[in-house]
């Protein structure tokens, strides 16, 4: 799950297509400043991990055996961030991330 600070998940071509993507704000419904606990909270429950530029704050929230924090540079376009985690994706077990706060 995407953060609300980006872009619609059709802006991510090549991620779609390695993960079931949905953006808090525009597919899930959150308000575009929600807090994130509340973020967190729905990626629990819908059993998602989440994207974000918010690492620092996040990491602080995350569960033992629940999804992990996904957390990236602000600075990359999205263009960068569909190659980044499309990679990422392809290349690690979603069990070894359960519960783990990761900066790529």
């Amino acid at each position: 799950m995407l953060d609300t600070a980006f872009a619609p998940t059709k802006d991510f071509p090549h991620l779609k297509k390695k993960a079931n993507l949905k953006n808090a704000y525009f597919d899930l419904g959150l308000p575009k400043q929600c807090e994130d606990q509340e973020i967190y909270q729905k990626a629990i429950k819908d059993n998602r991990f989440v994207v974000t530029i918010n690492f620092d704050d996040f990491k602080k929230l995350i569960k033992r055996d629940k999804p992990g924090i996904i957390g990236i540079r602000s600075q990359l376009t999205n263009a960068d961030i569909d190659a980044l985690l499309s990679k990422f994706v392809s290349i690690n077990n979603v069990e070894e991330c359960i519960g783990k706060a990761l900066k790529i």
